[in-house]
C-alpha cells in the first residue's frame, strides 16, 4: 500500500496538475463557454421559439391530449395570421401586388418561386419578396434577435413546427417505418407511433449536451495522457526499473504503477466530468433530469426512452471508459519509450485516434444522427457507440495485463 501511495504521489505532480488546469481554462473559454451560450440562446431562439419551453413549464414532462387542446395551437396560429393580415392591409407594397391577406402572400411567393421567370424577372421578384418578408418579420438592421422571434411570421413558423412535432407527426413516423433501412430506427418509430410523440424535453438538449460532453471527453483524454505518461518513461530514462528488478518487491512495482495509472485516470476523469457538468446543468438543463428523451423533433430522433439524467450518466461512463483505455495505452507506450520525446512521438497518434473515437461516439449519442450508429453499423443493433467506448477500455486493460505478464520474464542481467 505504501508503494502504491508513493506511485500515486509521483503521478499527481503539482506541475502536471497546473498544466492540466491551464489547458482546462483554455478549453473552457475556447469551446465550453460558447456551448453554454448557444444552449441559453436556443431557450427562445430555436426552431420552436419559446413555445416548447412554455409548454414544459405549463404541463410538465409530457403533453397529454387535453393539455394539447388547452394550449390551442390553432388559435395562436390564427392570432399570428391576423397580425400579418393587419400589416399587409397597411403596407403599399402588398396592395401594389394585389395581396390583401397572408393567404394571398403565400400564394404570391409560391407562384413566383415555382414559375419559370427570366433572370431579370427573377431578380425583381426576389427583391419584392424580400421587402414583403421584412415587413412581416420586422426585419431591419437594428432589429434584435428577440424582436425577430417576436414577429408574427416567425411565431407562425415556430407554431407550425410545434404542430408538426406534437400533432401531425404520424406521417413522419410512418415514413420511417416504411422506408428507413435501420432496424433500430424503425423500432423506435413504431414505439412513438403507439405511445404518442409527447415528451416535452427540449428538442436540442441532447444534441447540445452531447457535443459539450464530447469536448469534455477529448479534454479528459488529453489530461489523462499528460498525467500518466511521463512517470514510467522517466523511470525508464533514469534506468530505475533495473534497480527495481533487483528485488522481489521491486518486480511488483510495475504492477503497482499500472494500478496507480488506472486509479489516477479514473479519478481525474471523474473530477473533470463533474466540474464540466455542473455549469451545464445549472444553466437550466437540470430541470429536465427526470424527463424522458425518446422523441421525434425537427432536430432528429432520440432512440431510447431514458431520462435526461440517465443520458448524462451514460455519456459520463463513455468518457470514463475511453479515459481508462487511453491511460492503459499511454502506460504501454511509456513502457517501451526510453525518453519523453520518444513517448510523445508514439502517444500523439494514439491520443488523436482515441479522441476521434470520442468525438464520433459521444456526439449525438443514442440518436439516429450518431455517426457510429448510422454510418459504421448502419443502425442494425442498439448502442454501438457505447460498445465501442467499452471496447477501447477492455482492449487497453487486456494489452496492459499482457505487458505486465511479459515484464516478469524480462532479462535484466
Amino acid at each position: 500500500m505504501r508503494i502504491l501511495t508513493y506511485e500515486l504521489k509521483k503521478l499527481w505532480n503539482w506541475r502536471i496538475l497546473a498544466l492540466i488546469a491551464a489547458i482546462g481554462v483554455l478549453t473552457w473559454f475556447a469551446f465550453l463557454s460558447e456551448a453554454l451560450h448557444s444552449y441559453d440562446s436556443l431557450t427562445t431562439h430555436g426552431i420552436y421559439g419559446s413555445y416548447q419551453n412554455e409548454m414544459f413549464a405549463l404541463y410538465g414532462d409530457t403533453l397529454e391530449p387535453e393539455e394539447l387542446a388547452d394550449y390551442d395551437i390553432p388559435g395562436k396560429k390564427a392570432a399570428a395570421i391576423s397580425e400579418m393580415d393587419a400589416i399587409i392591409a397597411n403596407e403599399t407594397i402588398f396592395t401594389e401586388n394585389n395581396i390583401h391577406s397572408y393567404a394571398d402572400y403565400e400564394a404570391f411567393t409560391d407562384a413566383g418561386y415555382s414559375s419559370d421567370l427570366s433572370e431579370e424577372e427573377r431578380k425583381a421578384f426576389s427583391e419584392t419578396a424580400f421587402e414583403m418578408l421584412s415587413k412581416l418579420d420586422f426585419g431591419d438592421s437594428e432589429q434584435t434577435l428577440d424582436e425577430w422571434y417576436a414577429s408574427p411570421l416567425i411565431r407562425l413558423q415556430d407554431l407550425t413546427a410545434i404542430e408538426d412535432t406534437y400533432v401531425d407527426y404520424d406521417s413522419s413516423l410512418q415514413n420511417y417505418i416504411d422506408h428507413d433501412s435501420r432496424p433500430v430506427v424503425v423500432r423506435t418509430a413504431e414505439k412513438l407511433l403507439n405511445i404518442r410523440n409527447a415528451n416535452l424535453v427540449r428538442y436540442d438538449i441532447c444534441s447540445e449536451f452531447s457535443l459539450y460532453a464530447a469536448v469534455v471527453g477529448i479534454y479528459s483524454l488529453a489530461a489523462v495522457i499528460i498525467l500518466v505518461a511521463p512517470m514510467l518513461a522517466t523511470d525508464r530514462f533514469q534506468k530505475l526499473n533495473l534497480l527495481q528488478y533487483s528485488s522481489k518487491i521491486g518486480r511488483r512495482i510495475f504492477r503497482l504503477q499500472f494500478a496507480a495509472t488506472a486509479i489516477s485516470a479514473l479519478v481525474l476523469s471523474l473530477l473533470l466530468i463533474a466540474a464540466a457538468y455542473i455549469p451545464f446543468l445549472a444553466a437550466g438543463a437540470g430541470m429536465y433530469w427526470n424527463t424522458h428523451i425518446m422523441s421525434l423533433s425537427g432536430h432528429g430522433m432520440q432512440l431510447y426512452n431514458t431520462t435526461f439524467g440517465q443520458y448524462t450518466l451514460i455519456l459520463a461512463g463513455m468518457i470514463l471508459a475511453l479515459s481508462v483505455g487511453t491511460a492503459c495505452f499511454a502506460f504501454i507506450l511509456a513502457r517501451f519509450s526510453t525518453n519523453i520525446v520518444a513517448l510523445l512521438i508514439k502517444t500523439v497518434p494514439v491520443g488523436v485516434a482515441v479522441a476521434g473515437i470520442s468525438a464520433l461516439s459521444v456526439n449525438m449519442a443514442l440518436s439516429y444522427n450518431n455517426i457510429v450508429f448510422t454510418t459504421i453499423f448502419c443502425g442494425r443493433f442498439d448502442t454501438p457507440e457505447i460498445i465501442v467506448c467499452g471496447f477501447v477500455a477492455v482492449v487497453g486493460m487486456i494489452a496492459s495485463v499482457i505487458v505486465m505478464i511479459r515484464e516478469k520474464r524480462v532479462d535484466v542481467a
